[in-house]
């Protein structure tokens, strides 16, 4: 189905209205005045908030996805890839910081069977994608042989949640693209042969 320029406006205002007061404060009349349109207007879009959210997640996995196909065309070696997809994230976290909230679907929706497992699935590949990326960095002997690619996985996906959750809650912390290559380059000594 096209998404229609309306529904892109108000799947963004739903992020921004999340990032800003929480999923809690999220209201089919919060959004229509953040994008300047009558409740009833929304209807038109979406059946109801919880369509909003499920294209919310659309949007989480389309982000994801575009940076994994960056990653993959424009980049040549294991370590290149793992530092372009967290320099791509973090560049696309620094121009919209409402964007931080895909990191942490989790705490979205809880509330959501369906939606909690669409979210779920999304952090399995993006965790599954991190192993296939270390596994061929052993392949090509850039990593250690012996690495253990699960936790290997979980320490770059998770440091990096740790790393933009600590950044968006101090913004004197300085640029997340700095520290997320402060970030890489401490952690690429522990894996790397």
């Amino acid at each position: 189905m096209q998404t229609s320029e309306r529904q892109k406006e108000i799947v963004a205002a739903a992020f921004d209205l999340i990032s800003e007061q929480g999923i809690q404060e999220l209201t089919i009349k919060k959004i229509a005045q953040a994008v300047g349109v009558s409740e009833p207007a929304i209807y038109r879009h979406f059946t109801s908030k919880v369509d909003i959210l499920s294209s919310v997640i659309d949007e989480m996995i389309a982000q994801r996805n575009v940076t994994f196909l960056q990653v993959r065309t424009g980049s040549s070696t294991a370590f290149d890839k793992i530092r372009s997809f967290f320099s791509v994230q973090a560049g696309l976290f620094e121009g919209r910081p409402s964007l931080t909230i895909m990191l942490f679907p989790e705490d979205l929706f809880r509330n959501n069977d369906e939606l909690l497992g669409r979210a779920t699935a999304m952090m399995d590949e993006t965790l599954s994608r991190f192993r296939g990326l270390l596994q061929a960095g052993i392949a090509e002997g850039s990593l250690k042989p012996g690495l253990d690619c699960e936790a290997g996985a979980l320490m770059l996906v998770g440091g990096f949640r740790l790393l933009v959750s600590s950044w968006r809650l101090d913004s004197r912390s300085g640029g997340l693209e700095t520290a997320t290559r402060r970030f890489l380059d401490g952690v690429f000594p522990l894996i790397s042969r």
